[in-house]
């Protein structure tokens, strides 16, 4: 399983680089900030992006799909415990 960490600007964009197509679109989807970026085999990298960081979250096949996806993630607003 692989584990995936973080990045800054500068390491997403050198991921765009090597994996990307170079179109990355910046959306904002139920109060979190997304950008979604063309892999080179069409599909849709989706990463959060919070306070600077790029977060990869998941790949959809197309942009219909990475937009019904973030549509589905909400962040909690009210606080809560972990049990």
């Amino acid at each position: 399983m692989e584990v995936f960490t973080m990045l800054d600007r500068e390491k997403f964009d050198a991921w765009v680089e090597e994996n990307g197509t170079g179109h990355v679109e910046h959306k904002y989807i139920n109060g979190i900030d997304y950008t979604f970026a063309t892999m080179k085999d069409g599909w849709i990298a989706i990463f959060e992006v919070d306070d600077g960081a790029y977060i990869p979250k998941m790949q959809a096949a197309d942009e219909a799909h990475a937009v019904s996806w973030c549509n589905m993630i909400e962040r909690p607003r009210v606080q809560f415990n972990v049990l």
